[in-house]
């Protein structure tokens, strides 16, 4: 990572990544694959690896003081300012419900691509805080971003997952710059066969599945882009198939 640009760009912004787990009736869960996530960004990002224990022991002392058995989200940072040494962030915030399908938009947003985020949540994302606010000013659910060649990269808070005419089950190329998410990794787990290629706004059209997933909210359908249904405009047979993982996980 270039943190000098970075650094003379926006000295006030933190560098580094986060991961976002889900919290239920006062369980962590997940807590290893966010550790490793953790740790594996703060590689590709070039900074110190985080103890593994440290990071656990954060995600369990903010889930246990914030929701004492109850359902919450709590997000660890592993970010620094420029100049200082990195340190671990709690943030955790409420577990709000939403929609088993969702609506979505286009984000307003163009992608800026891979950058040198290394397909990483990387924190303090000027493209990923638009594109939410698209959300949060709307009746959407999700947005999702194309890159300057129309090309689907990922939503504002997830990957994305396809299922096209001829029935492959796809998702939009990392070169692309998205995050490479937990919630994508289970998936792939369970379906290694998953496809990873471009994906086209144009070819959308006629797909008959998509699909958001990440690691809180598992997968969900999205039934609408753009005022446009997907396919019966229900929840499809690959939707609840891969939703099933996450139970069972």
């Amino acid at each position: 990572m270039n943190e000098n640009i970075e650094a003379s760009s926006n000295p006030a912004r933190r560098l580094g990544s986060y991961s976002t787990a889900k919290v239920s009736r006062g369980r962590v869960e997940r807590l290893e694959r966010h550790a490793t996530r953790l740790r594996r960004d703060a590689r590709r990002l070039g900074l110190p690896v985080p103890d593994r224990r440290e990071i656990e022991r954060t995600f369990l002392e903010a889930a246990a003081e914030s929701f004492a058995g109850a359902d919450g989200i709590v997000r660890i940072e592993w970010s620094h300012l420029p100049g200082e040494a990195p340190k671990l962030i709690a943030s955790p915030r409420v577990y709000a419900s939403l929609p088993a399908a969702w609506r979505a938009a286009t984000s307003s947003v163009v992608h800026p691509g891979r950058e040198f985020r290394a397909n990483t949540k990387y924190v303090d994302v000027d493209a990923y805080d638009r594109s939410r606010e698209d959300v949060a000013n709307s009746d959407y659910d999700e947005v999702l971003l194309f890159d300057a060649g129309g090309n689907l990269v990922e939503g504002s808070q997830s990957n994305c997952l396809a299922v096209l005419a001829d029935g492959r089950l796809i998702t939009p190329t990392l070169e692309a710059g998205g995050v490479e998410g937990i919630g994508l990794a289970i998936v792939r787990d369970d379906y290694p066969e998953l496809y990873e290629t471009w994906i086209s706004g144009e070819s959308l059209d006629d797909a008959h599945e998509l699909m958001s997933v990440n690691t809180v909210r598992g997968v969900v359908p999205i039934v609408e882009l753009d005022g446009k249904a997907i396919g019966a405009g229900v929840a499809g047979p690959w939707a609840i198939r891969l939703a099933a993982i996450f139970a069972r996980h």
